[in-house]
């Protein structure tokens, strides 16, 4: 006695190809997102631990900035404390004072518990009259643990020197005893308790909601929100979840089309089932459990593939991929929830296959050429007007406000919606205009390939979106990464006119201009110039007091570098100015500047009237007036090195040449440009590999369903080419005929996907309209060029073989 369920089973035997393909393209989808999803729950535990290590105990950071006039109390430490859930708080106090022969470093006030010792990476108790120092600045000033420092004028021995953290920057900072620091802080009184507090939380995000209701003006940092690493797997996390969205929705729509194949193979032994007496129910029931067990196995063989992955090849993949370090540890339940959710969303795809055979009649036969009916109907005409009004609303109020992101994605998405609703009915009419010249100059098989392309198109829609989905994934991705890539390449030469900057991090007032001429001397740099930190200014102009920033340049050395044109005047009273300061302030070439003086430096200048000498397109650093080193401002308010520009041929070899200025001026910081371009290039490259390495599946799972698709189409279909071989048509005109057709069917889609592609990337990049975008033409067309040729390989092989079969044998199964 066969139940229904069983006889789902063996009816398995019939179809077993399709079966197959369909379990692998889920097995194969699954792994993806399986894969994915436990490396970034594998990454992020791993960055929480380094987090940890990095920021110690701390949960969140509450505190003021310097220039906010404020300090913490002792009242508002008492009232944080007093919350629910709150454990300890470490006040810390902040401020710049002199450090010997330093200016400006950085000061801490610290307790000596274990908290702020975490935070910091110190073990030792620190005495009124002892102080810790980092490493950078022990260089600097060549001091050892118990050798005298003087702080803001004060003696401290030297208890404990800090290591500079690995991958952290060199930073120059002294701590000392909270009670001392907090009383040379600005706007400091008895209840001041320091500048920020370290705060351990057991629901460190809502204190932080709390306390900024509390008050505004309070700054708050949740510990597990802060570095690079942290940005890194965020972005990584958001790009692998769009990106698993897509492959469930193209295994979906992949699916749908093997289930009409399976579906057809079955069609039959279906049809015999309802004549001998099973109802519609049944048969719904046996196909629902055909499909369940065939979701339910690629989700499994997909599941296991991926912990496999996880828990034997995770290193590998890191390296090959250029990925961050991750743990390879098994989320049981991460894995179950993924897997059900996959499950379910997948089932849904099988209903309207369920519901199909459901409606099977006895002996009914559909058939393979039916018409196709793109009348433009009522509810199409209201869904399309509706939609796109929608979506040149969303589109328009999305640009007007700050805050209209989700507008302009919601809009976006509408306005490709109506396009993709569109194109069938452009398509017919420019198939109807083009039918007849296709005829005449192509040929009868490209014609009556041509005929046939709507109704192949329509019965195999789900096939078609697969494709289309698969080029607008193709055309986002690879120009969002380009544009990111473009973008970080254009700061980093924007930041970096010349290939080695040298930073004057700790203003050294020792570093001179003079020290250009030293750096040219070395063989391997080309030339040297200097940038000066930025002043503050004012000056009367037409009765008006204008307040700005100034800085000082080689006027010669830029001219020289082709940085500026020649300024033709009086450089020790003239000054050069920016064409958006010229504006804002109607100034104008010739014009001069009465009462000019230096509003920042605390050696006094003498007020002086200077001439504008020339303007420039741009800022040159980020300051609308520059003046010479020569000018008479220059010698009357000491102008500090801020940064030495350095141009080379050979990067390495200048490092190397440029150790011995760096030994002798410690407080000098490299940066290169060809070091910054390789660390952005790595991070390119690790979300582009990983990007091509999850396109590479959906484009061979999207090619394997097109392919079974058409060689299905193709071979059902050998009847019509017998009878059209009967009434004269060629051999090789049955080839092109079945090339026509598959080429037309594959070039829609392409040329569908590519349209929205290019909208949809063209659309959203209005969220950010002043950014710039790149399209990745070159990579479309590899792909789309792979593709094509795929297919013509296989069906180059169907349609010889078929067009060389003995027409007899072909007439016999008609």
């Amino acid at each position: 006695m066969f139940t229904m369920r069983s006889i789902a089973m063996k009816l398995f035997r019939a179809a077993w190809a399709h079966v197959s393909t369909s379990v692998s393209i889920i097995a194969i989808s699954i792994c993806l997102i399986m894969t994915m999803s436990l490396y970034i729950w594998n990454a992020n535990a791993k960055m929480k631990e380094e987090i940890h290590a990095q920021f110690g105990y701390a949960d969140l950071t509450i505190g003021y900035n310097l220039d906010q006039e404020k300090t913490l109390t002792a009242g508002l430490l008492e009232h944080i404390g007093s919350r629910q859930g709150v454990g300890e708080i470490s006040p810390v106090s902040l401020t710049h004072t002199t450090v010997d022969h330093m200016k400006t470093v950085y000061t801490l006030g610290v307790e000596n518990d274990d908290l702020v010792k975490s935070r910091y990476h110190f073990a030792s108790d620190l005495k009124l009259n002892e102080v810790i120092i980092s490493e950078g600045l022990a260089k600097v000033l060549k001091k050892e643990i118990g050798d005298s420092v003087l702080v803001h004028n004060e003696t401290f021995v030297i208890k404990e020197i800090l290591p500079t953290m690995k991958s952290a920057e060199s930073m120059s900072f002294v701590l000392l005893p909270n009670s001392i620091v907090k009383g040379w802080m600005p706007y400091a009184n008895d209840e001041t308790q320091g500048l920020f507090a370290l705060i351990t939380a057991d629901h460190p995000s809502a204190l932080g909601i709390e306390l900024k209701q509390l008050d505004g003006s309070l700054r708050v940092d949740i510990t597990s929100n802060e570095g690079f690493v942290k940005q890194n797997l965020q972005s990584l996390m958001v790009f692998i979840l769009v990106l698993s969205v897509f492959i469930l929705i193209i295994t979906g729509m992949l699916l749908l089309s093997t289930f009409q194949l399976l579906f057809y193979k079955l069609k039959e032994q279906l049809m015999v089932l309802r004549s001998l007496g099973a109802s519609s129910r049944q048969i719904g029931r046996m196909i629902n459990t055909q499909l369940s067990v065939i979701v339910l196995l690629g989700v499994l063989l997909g599941t296991a593939a991926g912990v496999l992955i996880i828990k034997i090849w995770l290193p590998q993949l890191v390296s090959l991929l250029s990925l961050p370090i991750a743990k390879n540890n098994f989320p049981a339940i991460l894995v179950l929830a993924i897997a059900i959710a996959s499950f379910c969303f997948l089932q849904l795809f099988t209903k309207s296959q369920v519901k199909k055979a459901m409606g099977l009649l006895p002996l009914q036969m559909a058939s393979d050429n039916e018409e196709v009916s793109l009348k433009w109907t009522a509810w199409k005409k209201i869904l399309v007007s509706v939609m796109t009004i929608l979506s040149l609303l969303c589109l328009l109020i999305g640009q007007s406000t700050d805050n209209g992101a989700l507008l302009i994605i919601v809009g976006s998405l509408l306005l490709c919606g109506v396009v993709l609703l569109l194109i069938p009915l452009v398509f017919k009419a420019l198939l109807h205009l083009t039918l007849q010249p296709v005829r005449a100059l192509l040929g009868k098989e490209v014609y009556m390939a041509f005929q046939q392309l709507l109704p192949q198109i329509k019965r195999n829609s789900t096939v078609v979106l697969s494709l289309i989905g698969l080029m607008v994934i193709l055309i986002f991705g690879s120009s969002l990464f380009k544009t990111v890539q473009f973008n970080d390449q254009s700061y980093i030469n924007e930041r970096f006119k010349t290939s080695i900057i040298l930073k004057n991090q700790m203003i050294d007032s020792s570093i001179t201009p003079s020290i250009v001429e030293e750096i040219e001397n070395l063989p391997s740099v080309t030339y040297a110039y200097t940038k000066s930190y930025i002043h503050g200014l004012h000056f009367t102009h037409n009765g008006n007091r204008v307040y700005g920033d100034y800085a000082a340049i080689d006027v010669a050395k830029y001219s020289e570098r082709g940085l500026i044109k020649p300024v033709v005047g009086d450089l020790t009273n003239g000054v050069i100015i920016t064409e958006p300061f010229a504006k804002k302030h109607h100034l104008s070439l010739g014009d001069s500047l009465m009462e000019f003086s230096d509003t920042t430096s605390l050696v006094p200048s003498s007020a002086g009237t200077y001439q504008v000498l020339a303007i420039i397109p741009e800022p040159l650093n980020y300051v609308g007036v520059y003046i010479d080193l020569s000018s008479t401002m220059a010698k009357q308010v000491p102008q500090m090195i801020a940064e030495v520009m350095v141009e080379t041929a050979d990067t390495p070899q200048a490092i190397a040449q440029l150790q011995d200025i760096l030994q002798r001026y410690p407080t000098f910081l490299l940066s290169d440009k060809e070091t910054l371009i390789n660390q952005s290039n790595e991070m390119f490259y690790q979300r582009w590999s990983l990007f091509v390495a999850v396109f590479m599946v959906l484009i061979s799972a999207t090619s394997l369903g097109v392919i079974q698709t058409l060689l299905h189409t193709i071979y059902v279909k050998r009847n019509d080419y017998a009878i059209q071989r009967l009434i004269g048509l060629s051999p090789n005109g049955l080839m092109k005929l079945i090339l026509t057709q598959v080429l037309s069917f594959v070039l829609y889609g392409l040329t569908t996907g590519t349209i929205l592609g290019l909208m949809l990337t063209r659309l959203l990049a209005f969220i950010d309209s002043e950014a710039a975008y790149v399209f990745d033409f070159s990579t479309l067309l590899t792909v789309s060029l792979v593709l094509i040729l795929s297919i013509l390989c296989v069906f180059t092989a169907q349609g010889y073989w078929i067009s060389r079969s003995k027409l007899s044998i072909e007439m016999k199964n008609i």
